[in-house]
């Protein structure tokens, strides 16, 4: 006699469609160089940004330092400005990458001190980067900021604005101050949106986050330089 198998043809349905969206979600996840490629041509393609920089830093000795600062970037002219809200003790100052020069304005004592790009006091220590002493860098290339680094494809995530891909960084230099760096990369504009950099025994330094991105708006680029006018200028360029 004969089994009766009255659910099977649901089962079997139920089982083709399962099959059928986890090959559709192998197909659809992109490897970590694609999602580099990606990254690399949206940055290139990119006429301009704004965005509100959120996050932390970290001292050595666990004091942490919160982050808001308004960037506006233009990449064709290697020009960007930062405002900072936050931290207090740097709300008002204002930061101008143009070029080859760094302008640094401070509210407290109404001067911009001018510094060449490639110098590490030019960022005053607060990012990463400038920590490193590495030329400031306007790109938001990740291929490029994080060039002495392999990557790895650790994880995608659904969020507000769509499918963010995870990528973790590994300095090939083990000897480096930041040794690693987690890389949140949003699908739907393949740009940055969180950044978090960490030292030996996996110490998190910094986090930044890029909230209220706006592209390809038409940014002024005087309006990005703008700065006090009446300012004393301190020209530290060539020292």
């Amino acid at each position: 006699m004969r089994a009766t198998r009255p659910h099977s043809p649901r089962l079997a349905a139920a089982a083709l469609v399962l099959l059928l969206a986890g090959l559709a979600t192998a197909q659809e996840t992109p490897s970590v160089d694609a999602i580099l490629d990606n990254v690399t041509q949206a940055a290139r393609e990119l006429r301009d940004a704004s965005f509100l920089l959120t996050g932390r830093v970290i001292d050595a000795d666990g004091t942490e330092f919160p982050l808001e600062i308004e960037i506006m970037v233009i990449p064709g002219l290697d020009l960007a400005s930062a405002y900072i809200i936050q931290p207090d003790a740097l709300a008002d100052n204002q930061i101008v990458l143009d070029g080859d020069a760094v302008y640094s304005y401070s509210f407290l004592t109404h001067q911009i001190t001018v510094f060449d790009a490639d110098d590490p006091d030019a960022l005053g220590g607060m990012l990463p980067a400038g920590r490193d002493g590495a030329t400031a860098n306007l790109s938001l290339d990740l291929g490029e900021i994080l060039a002495g680094y392999e990557a790895e494809l650790v994880g995608v995530e659904e969020g507000p604005e769509g499918t963010l891909y995870r990528l973790a960084f590994a300095n090939r230099d083990r000897e480096a101050m930041i040794l690693d760096v987690d890389a949140w990369v949003l699908g739907s504009d393949w740009l940055p949106r969180r950044l978090v950099f960490k030292e030996a025994g996996g110490r998190v330094v910094a986090e930044l986050n890029a909230e209220q991105l706006t592209v390809d708006q038409g940014l002024d680029p005087e309006e990005v330089r703008a700065l006090p006018e009446d300012a004393e200028v301190i020209d530290n360029r060539g020292r």
